[in-house]
């Protein structure tokens, strides 16, 4: 991986890495994490090579409102990835794929790409980080779990999500402790494995970043959501955003009721003002995947809205207060 300057104008203007931009996709991405961990509450994607594959086709404020996109998957290591590779040697943001799972403190990182494994051994192994073997993948570790060494500050707002690391010459992977960390590298059943998470992807189609998650605590009328945002041609397209929603089955109708009547550019924002103001054009469909059937809107943003629209309403509660019946 290569060292990226802090604006997204300069990260998408440099080379791509050996991988072809965006190659394997959503799916791909999911087919590579355990189904059965962190990842099935939460599961962030992106591709940060095809985002800086794109090119610099536009102004610094045109690509501003991309900047979420070209930093998803990255987690909760966004506000950091500038600084870790001079202190870590690890550079998520020009990886070709990232992938978060879990939420803290279960939670996971994994960034494929080009990586100088030997640089990043080097300096964690300088910042006191010994060898470990960790679920049959040889790595390095600063605590056997996931205490929090404040007197060691490998950079500014991380605190325990480097305790274990396996990086290997194609991808780097983290987390607080090793069995958190084995789920981001391999799992007998993968999250693509799982029909719901399947049917969701479907869903979503070919999305350069995209976040799943499910409801907690599960159980409701919702089974999970899902938020994309589509690839544009040119950083100056207005964004294209893709939300799917799968209920559960005995809840279906009132879920689809709710959010084809809430979710509309007339409809009321819960802090005022209409959807229309930052989507003018919403549309309504339904996708089938085996015996799942997902609900999907797609929003086609106006000239200023943030690129990770959706991903804000699945964030602040918005998309669960639309689809609530």
């Amino acid at each position: 991986m290569r060292k990226v300057s802090a604006t997204l104008t300069a990260l998408l203007v440099l080379t791509g890495c050996g991988q072809p931009a965006g190659e394997g996709g959503l799916m791909d991405a999911m087919a590579a994490v355990s189904g059965e961990g962190p990842a099935a509450a939460y599961f962030e994607y992106g591709e940060p090579a095809w985002w800086r594959d794109l090119g610099g086709k536009a102004g610094a404020d045109e690509a501003r409102r991309w900047l979420g996109a070209a930093h998803s998957g990255l987690g909760g290591l966004a506000p950091v990835a500038e600084a870790l590779p001079e202190a870590t040697g690890m550079t998520p943001s020009a990886a070709t794929r990232a992938i978060s799972i879990g939420l803290p403190p279960q939670q996971a990182f994994r960034f494929d790409g080009d990586v100088d494994a030997d640089a990043v051994r080097e300096k964690l192994a300088a910042l006191g980080a010994k060898p470990r073997e960790m679920g049959g993948h040889e790595g390095l570790s600063f605590f056997p779990g996931a205490e929090i060494d404040l007197a060691r500050a490998i950079v500014p707002g991380v605190t325990n999500q480097l305790n274990q690391v396996v990086v290997t010459d194609s991808l780097v992977a983290a987390a607080s402790t090793p069995d958190v960390l084995t789920t981001a590298l391999d799992g007998e059943a993968t999250l693509a494995d799982k029909p719901a998470y399947a049917a969701v992807a479907a869903c979503l189609g070919d999305v350069a970043a995209a976040t799943m998650m499910a409801p907690s605590p599960p159980g409701g009328t919702v089974t999970l959501y899902g938020v994309g945002v589509r690839r544009p041609a040119d950083l100056n397209d207005r964004p294209v955003n893709v939300i799917c929603v799968l209920p559960a089955a005995s809840a279906a109708a009132g879920v689809e009721r709710a959010l084809t009547t809430r979710l509309t550019p007339a409809g009321s924002m819960s802090n005022g003002g209409t959807w229309g103001k930052h989507a003018p054009e919403i549309t309504h469909d339904r996708v089938s995947s085996d015996d799942h059937t997902v609900l999907r809107a797609v929003l086609t943003l106006n000239g200023t809205a943030n690129a990770m629209f959706a991903n804000q309403m699945l964030v602040r509660g918005d998309l669960q207060a639309l689809t609530a019946s």
